[in-house]
């Protein structure tokens, strides 16, 4: 098996964000990393857009196609199974499609990865500190250092940012916790941190969080108020379950 990356971009209705240059300028830099793309049942003209991006870098891109949107959990689950029916890749992960996260801040998670055997997982933080480039509205911020609090309370985590949605696992952990569906469309960062923790009591030890160099925020989020009102229930139900 060759040492390679997949990460998987969810994209919903994601038409005029998509930067298809920085996918095709990044990868004519890096060689040890692909993209698997899903359309999460996107109603513009995202699954063509996708399907021209794949055509122009065929050997280092895969898609999926879901017909149903079924929010981002099920598409990123849907797109890690997909890239681990192909033996080529010995490590898979997700980001978001707007690229907030930078592609050379995924490689570098990827690198923290790859050059240490005994972690599982890595995982990018948004802390801002002095000398790097963290934009994020005031609210959300706080909103997330809120939610962060909770989630420490409830679930006993050490982890800085679990929603930050850059992620990368090791081949053998992502068959264990991507082989069910989430609980949660928006808040399974937290279950798979859970799924981990129920397989490992090292967990500590072998999840390592990065915080991020760059990291901006785009328009355009997906979340909306009303998932916001859902989330302490979904939250609640989360703890309930894996209790």
């Amino acid at each position: 098996m060759s040492k390679r990356t997949c990460i998987i971009v969810p994209c919903y209705n994601e038409v005029e964000r998509i930067k298809t240059e920085e996918y095709i300028r990044f990868l004519a830099q890096t060689t040890d990393i692909d993209f698997c793309f899903v359309n999460d049942g996107s109603s513009d003209q995202t699954s063509a857009l996708l399907k021209t991006l794949c055509e122009d870098i065929e050997d280092r891109a895969l898609f999926v196609d879901l017909s149903k949107n079924g929010g981002k959990a099920e598409a990123v689950r849907s797109g890690i199974n997909y890239v681990l029916s192909f033996e080529k890749y010995d490590r898979v992960g997700f980001a978001d499609a707007d690229l907030a996260t930078p592609l050379e801040e995924m490689k570098r998670l990827s690198d923290v990865l790859a050059l240490d055997p005994t972690i599982v997982m890595v995982m990018g933080s948004r802390i801002k500190r002095m000398g790097v480039m963290i934009e994020r509205k005031l609210f959300r911020h706080y909103m997330g250092r809120l939610f962060a609090t909770v989630v420490a309370i409830l679930f006993r985590f050490n982890a800085y940012d679990t929603q930050c949605g850059a992620k990368i696992f090791d081949r053998r952990i992502a068959e264990s916790i991507f082989d069910r569906p989430f609980i949660s469309k928006w808040l399974f960062d937290v279950e798979l941190l859970l799924r981990i923790r129920n397989q490992r009591s090292d967990y500590n030890q072998i999840i390592q969080e990065i915080p991020l160099n760059i990291w901006l925020e785009q328009g355009g989020s997906k979340i909306r108020f009303s998932h916001l009102l859902k989330l302490p229930l979904e939250l609640w139900t989360i703890y309930i379950s894996y209790k």
